[in-house]
């Protein structure tokens, strides 16, 4: 049992505040479905670099406030496991035992199989006192709740890069048959540029293979070592 938990705010609309007092409510509300608890600001001169991010794999798109939470949000598209993100979805209030404290979480995601994921984005290094009590409180609220709760600290350089040449590639197009040709060319570890003289043999262009590889490694129809940078002497296999 969450035992300092106070209440739980959400905004329905930007314009409408809804209050919850018992962590029982909060199991049945669609947080994916509210609006953000407050608003992005945006003035001249601000530190953070932020916009919003279009998802691929859902007809969304979320605002971020950092680049780490674009980082995230990319991440999050390409895993495939959400069904609906919300940032900033709710404002939550505890007792510290000195004050009335609250935190607002930076996303929820409706995970595939009905499940509800709570996430704060924060380097390790930027974790002080005040938010591990805060972490540590929302940890112990989506316990209760049955939420999962992950805390987003600074990916691998490699694997985000990778991530942003793979989504470029997204939307690439090309016959099925040359598809189905290409995963079983890989049913064994192959690399890139053999692959591509896989598609050579097949009267298919160099680009257009390359294309395909990229699209299939976000689709993740492609596997390979996510962390390490990314070459035509890398490795994939279906």
């Amino acid at each position: 049992m969450v035992q300092k938990f106070v209440k739980l705010e959400y905004r329905s609309s930007p314009q409408d505040l809804t209050t919850h007092e018992r962590v029982q409510d909060l199991v049945r509300l669609a947080f994916e479905a509210v609006a953000p608890f407050r608003t992005f600001s945006a003035y001249r001169a601000k530190r953070n670099y932020e916009g919003v991010y279009p998802f691929r794999n859902l007809d969304a798109q979320v605002e971020f406030e950092s680049l780490l939470e674009g980082q995230f949000l990319l991440q999050l598209d390409w895993e495939n496991a959400a069904t609906a993100v919300t940032a900033q979805p709710f404002r939550a209030h505890w007792d510290s035992g000195e004050q009335v404290r609250s935190h607002i979480p930076d996303y929820f995601c409706r995970l595939t199989n009905g499940d509800g994921l709570v996430v704060d984005v924060r380097p390790e290094e930027r974790v002080d006192d005040a938010a591990r009590e805060a972490f540590e409180f929302t940890r112990r609220l989506c316990e209760e709740v049955g939420w999962e709760y992950r805390i987003y600290g600074t990916p691998s350089t490699h694997l985000i890069s990778n991530l942003r040449v793979f989504k470029q590639y997204a939307s690439f197009e090309c016959d099925d048959k040359y598809m189905a040709n290409t995963l079983r060319a890989a049913a064994r570890k192959i690399s890139i540029t053999d692959l591509i003289s896989f598609g050579t043999s097949q009267e298919v262009s160099g680009g257009v293979t390359r294309s395909l590889i990229y699209r299939l490694l976000w689709e993740r129809r492609l596997q390979t070592d996510w962390y390490r940078p990314l070459s035509s002497a890398t490795e994939v296999w279906a």
